[in-house]
């Protein structure tokens, strides 16, 4: 039987923008080199994964990062030591199962992600190469830390293209060209708060005069990584790879994404982590509960006990702001977020305001004008938009706060016209079943925006409802509404 043989010339035919290689992962929202992270990069829209390779005792290769077990379990114990069922025994223990790397594999051929091998050691990237062979996963670049290694892996006939990490202050073109890379990798993330602008017409003239493709540093600095997206480079290596995909996508994407209580499925709910992710992403809005404390501190949690998303029992509305911090509202969704907190409302919207970010805030149990006052003292009132169940409360901010926008569903009226005239709401919300072609156009020609709720993952059923063409769409899953998005445009 013939062995899989990749083709290298992907890396000169490669047109459009970087490719995003997830650091480790997704490693700024799971433990670096799990499963989890792997599959939160592919979510992210990833299109490689860098991983580190070791070798067990028993001549397993490993997605492991470190040389010992020190950081992980804290342990004084080589990865070399232990065979691959103790491995996995050890980080399992230690919430952050270490995965064979055949898993990895196979999962990258599943979603048809490449790999990025950080070759650790010769021996465990010569069968992690066979592996990938194994799977016939064709976009592979094999990473070598020194020119002598990149050498021997070259000389050995590697099948896939093999870049050469450089150092801060070495130049990497006399590198080079004594160890016959294919690909340069300046490792110069520290080299002072825009190392992007090492990377002038001069060295990209250098580089494509020796035929060699470009990959960077991983980087999450957001205007940094915004100029990579523009340059000639191959990839761009980050710990948050929607970093690189948000940059890249077409301009004028529409409709508007509103993450229901966050990137939920990347971060714990309504939590800081679950809104930073969303807005890293370049999503419009973020969609968060408020509720109020018993002694008048405004939150944001959606259920009314505190069970099902923290350490505690109760009502949420019986609790102080003090006994409500010393929570964990992140440990229930994955271990890499244990000790993460319910937020105040205004940690929300200072990291709104800090990032650019737009809110939805649903009224869940709070008083409505307070919740207005906190939210609009620190946003644009065109940057959020209110509802509640209870239409007393809007009438209430209408009042209060003649500017404010508002948000009505024609479920909760007998008419549509009770809906567009209950308290002047500038966003009408359909769903799935209700949003048809003539109420949106009759929202339309109200003058109107009109917002579509979903919370499913049906791409046929995404798919129908943008075709109705919503100025928003309210989501669970806005990962793969920007990939519909741009499968269709």
């Amino acid at each position: 039987m013939t062995q899989f043989r990749p083709g290298r010339t992907w890396i000169d035919i490669h047109e459009g923008p970087p490719l995003a290689i997830a650091h480790r992962g997704a490693s700024a929202y799971a433990f670096d080199n799990t499963l989890r992270a792997f599959e939160v990069a592919r979510e992210l829209g990833a299109d490689m994964w860098e991983v580190d390779i070791r070798l067990t005792s028993d001549g397993v290769p490993v997605a492991f990062h470190d040389a010992d077990l020190n950081k992980v379990c804290g342990l004084d114990l080589k990865i070399g030591d232990v065979s691959a069922a103790k491995l996995s025994e050890l980080t399992a223990a230690a919430g952050r199962p270490a995965p064979r790397f055949e898993e990895v594999a196979e999962l990258a051929a599943k979603c048809g992600a490449g790999i990025y091998l950080d070759a650790k050691e010769a021996e465990a990237a010569t069968l992690a190469i066979d592996i990938l062979r194994g799977h016939g996963i064709e976009r592979v670049i094999v990473g070598a830390n020194t020119p002598d290694y990149c050498a021997d892996l070259i000389a050995r006939d590697c099948p896939f293209p093999v870049s050469i990490l450089v150092g801060i202050g070495i130049d990497p073109f006399p590198v080079a060209d004594f160890c016959g890379a294919e690909i340069v990798h300046p490792c110069w993330e520290r080299a002072g708060e825009r190392p992007d602008r090492l990377l002038d017409g001069a060295f990209f003239a250098e580089a494509a005069g020796r035929g060699l493709a470009i990959v960077t540093w991983h980087e999450e600095r957001v205007d940094v990584v915004e100029a990579l997206v523009n340059m000639p480079v191959l990839g761009i290596c980050s710990d948050q790879p929607e970093l690189v995909s948000r940059f890249r996508r077409a301009s004028g994407r529409q409709p508007a994404i509103v993450c229901h209580r966050g990137a939920c499925g990347i971060a714990p709910e309504n939590t800081l982590a679950s809104a930073h992710a969303a807005w890293s992403a370049g999503f419009d809005f973020v969609e968060i509960d408020v509720r109020e404390t018993a002694d008048g501190g405004l939150v944001v949690h959606h259920d009314p006990q505190l069970d099902r998303t923290t350490d505690a029992v109760g009502d949420l509305s019986a609790a102080t702001v003090q006994q409500l911090s010393v929570l964990d509202a992140g440990g229930w969704f994955d271990p890499f977020y244990a000790g993460e907190s319910i937020p105040l409302l205004e940690d929300i919207t200072d990291l709104a305001f800090r990032t650019g970010g737009r809110l939805y805030v649903e009224i869940k149990q709070a008083d409505p004008v307070r919740t207005a006052e906190t939210v609009l003292g620190r946003l644009a009132a065109e940057d959020v938009f209110f509802w509640s169940w209870n239409a007393d409360w809007l009438k209430r901010i209408r009042q209060a706060f003649p500017e404010a926008q508002l948000m009505a569903r024609p479920e909760d009226f007998d008419t549509l016209e009770d809906c567009l005239t209950a308290f002047d709401a500038a966003i009408i919300e359909f769903n799935a079943g209700n949003a048809t072609a003539a109420a949106i156009a009759a929202v339309r020609a109200a003058g109107r925006q009109v917002m579509i709720a979903y919370m499913g993952n049906d791409p046929e059923e995404m798919d129908r409802l943008l075709q109705l063409e919503p100025n928003l769409i309210n989501v669970n899953a806005p990962f793969l509404v920007a990939r519909r998005t741009e499968k269709n445009q």
